[in-house]
């Protein structure tokens, strides 16, 4: 009985020593993603573009826009010149490690004030940045904006889209990322692969009357008109079916001066007024090999 006891006492002063150590890592991190937002606020109040690229990786994306680390200096560079004076505020409102990343959840608004003016808003959005850890430092890696609702809309590795019951499941390490409004697409849902080169897209617009090839067609023609000439390369189209809906898929290789070459599969699917829109991106084109079976995973999955 002693025995039994002295084990008990033991589990519990080891589980209680490691929620200790636990809650101290938590804090000790917190910390740390606090000081790298307050010296990304410093460089917007001081327009130290050196200063806040500084704080990327080298590798750094703007998932959603779609710019990498050099797109982003240019973007930076327009407002650091198009304001007397910026302000940022940052609302930390979830910080946790996600596979290799750590991840915040943050509500960002940003402020510029001109010659003689007053302050006015210049964008207020929620974003998730996925951090690294390179060396001592910690840098922005990965960045897009969220639409805050549509959170709670993933639970683990799977995503169910309130509106429609759109869902799909991400295989393991592979980020979901509900991002903000598409200026066309609905429901816009970024899956971005555990190294950070490569993601999907997913999500629905209602358009009565188009079927899902001439979406996609008419989409492949306009990415083979902004790509380089002999970047372009069809190759694949023809009907598809996904778990019971009918569809049309392109897969083609492409790159687009000022975006990055990448191997794409579109696969469109029709289901009554509204077309599913399936983007998978490899990026570059050389990862195909690598990511596309997850990428299938994550189209045999969709209901």
């Amino acid at each position: 009985m002693k025995r039994r006891l002295s084990i008990t006492f033991g589990l519990i002063f080891i589980i209680t020593c490691a929620s200790g150590v636990w809650a101290r890592d938590d804090a000790k991190l917190k910390a740390k993603v606090e000081a790298l937002y307050a010296k990304a606020d410093q460089a917007w109040r001081t327009k130290d573009l050196e200063g806040y690229m500084s704080l990327l990786t080298n590798d750094f994306q703007s998932v959603y826009l779609g710019r990498d680390r050099e797109g982003i200096r240019n973007l930076l560079k327009d407002l650091f010149d198009g304001y007397d004076e910026l302000r940022v505020t940052n609302n930390l409102l979830e910080i946790g490690r996600s596979g290799d990343w750590i991840k915040v959840v943050n509500d960002s608004k940003m402020e510029g004030k001109s010659r003689n003016k007053e302050w006015s808003l210049v964008s207020q959005n929620t974003f998730i940045d996925l951090l690294v850890q390179e060396g001592n430092l910690l840098k922005f890696a990965r960045s897009t904006q969220s639409d805050k609702d549509r959170l709670t809309n993933v639970i683990g590795q799977t995503y169910r889209d309130r509106q429609t019951g759109f869902s799909f499941t991400a295989p393991k390490n592979w980020e979901i990322l509900p991002t903000s409004a598409h200026p066309y697409i609905q429901g816009n849902v970024f899956v971005l692969a555990p190294d950070g080169t490569s993601a999907a897209m997913l999500g629905y617009v209602k358009i009565p009357g188009i079927s899902a090839q001439q979406a996609a067609e008419g989409d492949e023609a306009l990415g083979k008109v902004l790509s380089k000439p002999d970047a372009y390369r069809l190759i694949k189209s023809g009907p598809v079916r996904v778990n019971g809906l009918e569809g049309f898929e392109i897969e083609s290789e492409f790159f687009i001066p000022s975006d990055r070459e990448r191997h794409r599969r579109r696969v469109y699917l029709k289901a009554g007024d509204l077309l599913y829109v399936l983007c998978f991106d490899a990026m570059p084109l050389r990862q195909w090999d690598r990511m596309k079976d997850g990428f299938q995973l994550i189209l045999d999955s969709v209901k």
